[in-house]
């Protein structure tokens, strides 16, 4: 358990920077905004086209992966929305309760994979992003729409338009179009999604480290009790239960796992200042839900590889 808690802490280590840099205004106050669009926008979209170009979208991997991340991220979304109504939780709150419980940290999701198995762990992240980003957006678009009344058609259409541009989406939409259709990787296009993607992990780690806010952890409690259960304990006991089923072992079934252990999405608090949810509230969940991973990523990738990956230890 050890070497393994040893071999992602790196992962941790470079958050932690980012917390220090930004804490310490470098290189400069407004940097670190600049750098999460440079993430969002060209990093992170070379990374997830470089590898869902490659990925084994039609493999036998495909079926119990969309079962076990659209099956959790469902349950969860109704565990948000019910917990909401049954607490008395304010719309504004329960779109980042939402958030919170379903949204995913796929930066480190990438990193932890990248870690342990290299390239072959890449490629299994690449499939389950390419399952899960696309319902986790819909997903959540939909529930801060909702929140916000149904009454505001400029902002419908103004979230639809956010859905169509978004890179992320695009980019996995690009890659898995040549994926299926054979096309496969594009000459010199390929090559520079490549020499882009290799900075796209380290400079995200760093950002999400810079979106931690320590003082306000102070939020209200309800929503980052419920969020965190709904994304910390509900999320991963499906992964759980999936693997058990269908009978999923080695580096699928730990990258499995480790999708169900991340923290929720540091995008989220962007998408709550935008629409009106609480970005304070959504701040002190990612930031709560990131520090807890810390400890329990470690402990479910150990006991992960322990049970699944037993000749790989």
């Amino acid at each position: 358990m050890w070497s393994v808690s040893l071999s992602i802490l790196p992962i941790f280590l470079l958050l932690i920077l980012g917390y220090l840099l930004r804490r310490n205004a470098f290189p400069g106050e407004g940097f670190w905004p600049m750098a999460d669009k440079v993430t969002y926008w060209v990093l992170f979209p070379a990374l997830l086209f470089f590898r869902t170009t490659t990925a084994p979208l039609g493999g036998d991997l495909v079926g119990p992966y969309a079962i076990a991340l659209i099956g959790a991220l469902t349950l969860c979304a109704v565990f948000a929305v019910v917990t909401t109504k049954l607490f008395g939780i304010s719309n504004k709150v329960g779109g980042s309760l939402f958030q919170g419980a379903t949204r995913h940290n796929t930066f480190i999701a990438f990193a932890t994979a990248d870690m342990l198995f290299g390239n072959e762990g890449l490629l299994i992240a690449a499939v389950a992003t390419s399952l899960l980003v696309p319902p986790t957006n819909l997903f959540c678009v939909s529930a801060l729409v909702t929140y916000q009344g149904n009454e505001n058609g400029d902002l419908k259409r103004r979230l639809i338009q956010e859905l169509i541009r978004n890179p992320l989406l695009i980019a996995i939409g690009a890659g898995v179009l040549l994926n299926l259709t054979g096309i496969g990787p594009l000459p010199v296009i390929h090559d520079m999604a490549d020499i882009i993607s290799r900075a796209a992990l380290p400079f995200a780690l760093l950002c999400v480290g810079a979106g931690l806010h320590i003082r306000a952890m102070k939020a209200e409690t309800k929503s980052l009790i419920l969020s965190t259960f709904g994304k910390m304990i509900v999320f991963p006991a499906v992964m759980l239960g999936v693997i058990l089923i269908t009978g999923l072992d080695g580096p699928a079934a730990v990258i499995l796992l480790i999708y169900g252990a991340v923290p929720t999405a540091s995008s989220g608090y962007a998408l709550a200042r935008q629409l009106g949810s609480d970005e304070k509230v959504m701040a002190a969940i990612i930031t709560i839900q990131t520090f807890l991973s810390m400890i329990t990523l470690p402990v479910t990738v150990a006991l992960a590889m322990a049970h699944f990956t037993p000749l790989l230890r």
